[in-house]
């Protein structure tokens, strides 16, 4: 779910592989109709996506090396990573570009919600640490939700990657490594040892429970100001990974989920929605529709079944992947074709077809795994960089926004008649890029030339009358134009600023019908900074 690192190449098969234990019918025993298979649904049109009520979120790793850009460069790795970023991370220096770009593309997407991947922080921290996850690390994320002013676009919910969190925190705080138990190691990584330990003891608390509350969910929730914790029926969302490593454990998994929400009422005030991944039944037979704790069950996927929908209580989740590619060394292949985006497709229709309450998407940042969706410049399984932004922006609640703003350095494609990123910034190739110092910070375009064009593949309208203001400043006169699916609009004069950002009409347009449109922005003459553009929906 998920630098090849000396940890990651110890844990990659229990850590970074996004499919649970197999379905099957033990948990719960009478299964809802909703987990048959309907036959494969085709590709919606723009005009077949039906209105619903589902709130569509996505897992969100954030690790140390995926914010510096390391762990999927490099040689000697099994799996190719294809779906790697647009945005080009630097090393050095501070990560606020990383996080500032994560929340752009999050709030172009749609998503309601991400879940961060919280991995714990260990109890010997700084002696022994680990940045796979670190929950204190999450109020960059907000910091940079207010910088970019998308604060009010998406909530944050917590993700539990309870063989990290549980597990492999724990042997590393013990000296043993960073990873679960290895039975070609057994003296050095031992099994877990909740199924000996009484809950009611202190070796309970020390040995589990400071690992799953104290060190990660707890942190969490620190991390969050209430007003950005996403809820669900005014319940904030915890969600659970499976946990498999932790052998046959009647009633204990049920005793840490009640201690959980406890605690967190305690000392938060809030009553926590807890959804446990389907693995929790196999270990833990008392957990039933009747455990109070228990707000939802979520089957989670594998390769045979790259979308699921689980129904538990009243409380309806459906889980899809975009496509997944994970090589061992061995030569073994975990692979679900992305088929150019049906695949998402049809995770979405058949989420959305089975009633879901809930969708929750593996996982926006998951290049490891080949199943990300952020911008990317993969041309094999993506077609164009925006793609699965694209589709998840369709399918979300609000899929033609009132105002949609369109980051200049985000397109698709381009024409730059210089060589070379004179900026330095956000992408390689020929794209002149820079750090803006507009409200909100970001990227802009600089240093335009006559001939020069941004284009994006397909941009969401609405139907009547829409604006298109653009934000630029300029220290001469800039002549630019707008075409719109083909159609050429008009040139627009647009007056020097003295370097001031400033925002401008730049085009109107008028559609009998809403649909996504390729749009151009061209460079007829001039030396422009490009921020963004809105279109606005009258």
């Amino acid at each position: 779910m998920k630098k090849i690192t000396k940890y990651i190449l110890l844990i990659a098969a229990v850590l970074f592989i996004g499919c649970s234990d197999s379905n099957d019918d033990t948990y719960p025993p009478n299964k809802p109709d909703t987990e048959e298979p309907d036959p494969e649904p085709e590709k919606p049109g723009e005009d077949d996506i039906p209105e619903h009520n589902a709130v569509l979120g996505s897992l969100c790793g954030f690790e140390g090396d995926l914010r510096k850009g390391k762990n999927y460069k490099g040689e000697d790795r099994p799996t190719t990573y294809y779906n790697v970023p647009l945005f080009e991370a630097v090393p050095e220096g501070s990560e606020d570009g990383w996080w500032d770009n994560l929340v752009e593309e999050i709030a172009y997407s749609g998503l309601d919600y991400i879940a961060a991947n919280c991995r714990g922080l260990q109890p010997s921290y700084p002696k022994k640490y680990v940045d796979h996850g670190d929950p204190t690390h999450i109020h960059k994320l907000i910091e940079a939700m207010e910088r970019r002013g998308v604060a009010d676009k998406f909530k944050v919910a917590i993700f539990d990657d309870c063989p990290a969190s549980w597990e492999a925190a724990r042997n590393e705080d013990l000296g043993r490594g960073y990873a679960g138990y290895s039975a070609d190691n057994p003296g050095k990584r031992k099994p877990y040892p909740l199924k000996d330990i009484a809950v009611d003891s202190k070796e309970f608390q020390d040995s589990i429970y400071q690992y799953i509350w104290d060190y990660n969910i707890r942190l969490a929730f620190q991390n969050i100001p209430e007003k950005y914790i996403f809820k669900y029926n005014g319940r904030p969302v915890v969600y659970f990974w499976g946990c498999s490593f932790v052998g046959d454990v009647p009633g204990k998994l049920s005793y840490i989920l009640k201690r959980v929400r406890e605690d967190c009422i305690k000392e938060f005030g809030m009553d926590p929605l807890l959804i446990i991944d389907q693995d929790w039944g196999k270990r833990d037979n008392t957990l039933t529709a009747a455990t109070e704790a228990i707000g939802g069950i979520n089957n989670w996927f594998n390769m045979d079944n790259p979308y699921t929908v689980r129904t538990f209580k009243d409380l309806t989740i459906g889980v899809g992947i975009p496509g997944f590619l994970v090589n061992d060394k061995k030569g073994n292949k975990m692979f679900v074709d992305a088929d150019h985006g049906r695949l998402l497709q049809k995770a979405l229709t058949y989420a959305v077809k089975n009633r879901a309450n809930m969708i929750f998407l593996e996982g926006f940042t998951d290049v490891l795994e080949n199943a990300a969706y952020w911008r990317s410049t993969d041309k094999v399984y993506y077609d164009y960089p925006n793609q699965r932004l694209n589709i998840l922006r369709k399918w979300s609640s609000n899929p033609y926004p009132k105002e949609f703003k369109v980051e200049a350095e985000a397109c698709d494609y381009f024409e730059d008649k210089s060589s070379g990123n004179s900026g330095g910034q956000y992408r390689k190739g020929d794209l002149d890029i820079k750090k803006c110092n507009d409200v909100y910070e970001g990227w802009c375009v600089t240093a335009t030339e006559t001939g020069e064009w941004l284009k994006w593949v397909e941009l969401p309208f609405s139907a009547g009358k829409s604006v298109l203001k653009l934000r630029y400043a300029a220290q001469s006169t800039v002549k630019i134009r707008f075409d719109i699916d083909k159609k050429e609009g008009s040139v627009v004069e647009l007056p020097a600023t003295s370097g001031t950002w400033k925002e401008v009409a730049a085009a109107t347009v008028n559609f009998d019908k809403k649909g996504w449109r390729e749009v151009i922005l061209n460079i007829i003459s001039g030396d422009a900074d490009l921020n963004y553009f809105t279109i606005i929906a009258e």
